[in-house]
């Protein structure tokens, strides 16, 4: 068996159909914590924006580059992307001095409409934008990860009046977009974990970051955008803020946390995205029954008849395209029939 991942998986393309209600308004549902007619596959089920302003990251995936803070991103050929290089400031006592934020206002700069303008809405999927590096990640990147968790240890009122100021910047940034863009929701990416665990502490998150994750959380929310947390590593620990505390409408984690457990403690309250199994999907002795049965394992175990709530969304991915719309047509058949009596 030989298993190789792609560093940019194939998003598929949903197949023309007779769908019942929209794929929009069947993610819409699960975001909402209902109960949808099939288990969505999100991304396929979604739009994304991709717009020319947007330079909270590198500009480019195939070339070195600079973001409109001045972090540095190195081009890697074998990761097939771009990696922030840490050095925009050496400790945080220095970020005052060093950090420089944009101004949204300075219509010379950013013409928001004019962005806008050539963008076509397709009203079947649901619209989303993603916002990359999040407060802890922005921290990071800027000093180096040793750096920021032993400023995290060492200085957290100082790291606690960064990430409140970073949150004011993101919520300026999102309300922008917002304006132009009416987006049904926000993907935003901050990860905290190891596969093993979270990089520090429930207590020191709790202390330092909390109540600026709330305060944008909120401020995307009170514009009638549903807010999905991207984060990696097993972060199982944190799920009780994200969810009681933050209120978070939707996580995008890894199978690596106990999916089983965390849909029974608050599947009625948040729609987890996970992705398939890779040693499943990426096998290139991999079966079209392998496939199928894979799928079905995953509709009954995660599926909204099993869960309180929506159940799991999908973001498919596989290792050809035939396998691709296999799986695509086995979770819309086989889940349709799962769900059947909620609608």
């Amino acid at each position: 068996m030989t298993v190789t991942v792609p560093v940019m998986p194939r998003q598929i393309v949903l197949p023309q159909r007779d769908y019942p209600i929209s794929p929009r308004e069947n993610l819409m549902l699960a975001l909402n914590h209902q109960k949808p007619y099939w288990m969505p596959d999100f991304y396929g089920s979604s739009q994304g924006v991709r717009s020319k302003l947007y330079r909270e990251k590198c500009p480019t995936l195939d070339a070195d580059g600079v973001d409109w803070f001045g972090a540095r991103y190195k081009y890697v050929p074998a990761q097939g992307g771009t990696t922030p290089q840490p050095g925009l400031f050496e400790s945080i006592d220095e970020w005052e001095d060093k950090v420089r934020f944009p101004n949204f206002d300075d219509r010379a700069q950013f013409d928001w409409e004019a962005d806008a303008a050539g963008f076509k809405r397709d009203p079947d999927k649901a619209l989303y934008m993603r916002f990359s590096n999040g407060v802890f990640e922005r921290l990071h990147m800027s000093e180096g990860f040793e750096q920021a968790l032993i400023d995290l240890i060492s200085e957290p009122e100082a790291c606690k009046a960064y990430f409140e100021r970073m949150v004011d910047y993101k919520i300026d940034l999102f309300n922008h977009f917002r304006d132009v863009y009416p987006l049904d929701y926000l993907v935003y990416a901050d990860d905290y974990g190891t596969q093993n665990g979270p990089f520090f502490s429930t207590e020191l998150f709790e202390k330092v970051m909390l109540e600026a994750d709330i305060r944008l959380v909120k401020a995307v929310q009170a514009r009638g955008t549903k807010f999905v947390l991207h984060s990696c590593g097993k972060i199982d620990a944190f799920l009780p803020y994200f969810i009681e505390d933050m209120g978070v409408d939707g996580l995008e984690i890894q199978k690596l946390n106990d999916i089983a457990a965390d849909l029974g403690a608050y599947g009625d309250r948040v729609l987890i995205s996970i992705k398939p199994d890779d040693q499943v999907v990426y096998d290139d002795q991999v079966t079209d029954e392998r496939l199928t049965r894979h799928i079905r394992q995953l509709v009954d175990a995660y599926g909204a008849a099993s869960n309180p709530g929506p159940g799991i969304a999908l973001r498919l991915r596989c290792g050809t395209e035939h396998g691709l719309y296999l799986m695509e047509d086995e979770l819309y058949r086989y889940s349709t029939e799962r769900y059947t009596t909620f609608h």
